[in-house]
C-alpha cells in the first residue's frame, strides 16, 4: 500500500495532520470536509485528534510512530477504522460502541506506523 499522507502534503494544509510531539501533548480537532490523512510523530508525548467533525472520501492513511507515548483518535460513527501498525510492548484499544451497524464502507481510515511501549485507543464518543 502507498501511503498518499507523507510529507509534503498536497492541497489545502486543513486537510492533513503532521504533528510531533516530545514529552508534551497535542490537541487537535479536525474538521476538514475532504481529510486526506497525515503523520504523528511522538516520543514521551500525548496526542489527541477529534475527527467527529470530519470527513473522508475513500481510503485515508494517518502514519502514527510513537513510543512511550499515547495516541487518542474519537472518529465518527460510520468510518471504518483499520490498524495496520507495528507494535512492539504497545496496544491499539478499539472502544468504539455499534461498531458493527453504522460503518459506511467508502469511508476508511487506515494507521500505519510503529507504536513501541504506546497506546493508540480509538473511540467514537465522549
Amino acid at each position: 500500500m502507498t501511503n498518499t499522507a507523507t510529507p509534503p502534503f498536497e492541497g489545502n494544509p486543513a486537510d492533513y495532520v503532521n504533528s510531533t510531539v516530545v514529552f508534551g501533548e497535542i490537541k487537535n480537532t479536525v474538521i476538514s470536509k475532504d481529510f486526506k490523512g497525515g503523520r504523528i510523530a511522538s516520543l514521551f508525548g500525548a496526542t489527541k485528534l477529534d475527527f467527529t467533525n470530519a470527513d473522508i472520501n475513500g481510503v485515508v492513511v494517518l502514519d502514527i510512530s510513537q513510543a512511550f507515548s499515547e495516541t487518542k483518535i474519537r472518529v465518527p460513527r460510520d468510518w471504518r477504522v483499520e490498524a495496520d501498525q507495528t507494535l512492539l510492548l504497545a496496544t491499539i484499544e478499539d472502544k468504539r460502541i455499534d461498531v458493527a451497524q453504522n460503518i459506511n464502507a467508502s469511508k476508511v481510515l487506515i494507521l500505519t506506523g510503529t507504536s513501541l511501549f504506546g497506546v493508540i485507543s480509538i473511540k467514537n464518543s465522549l
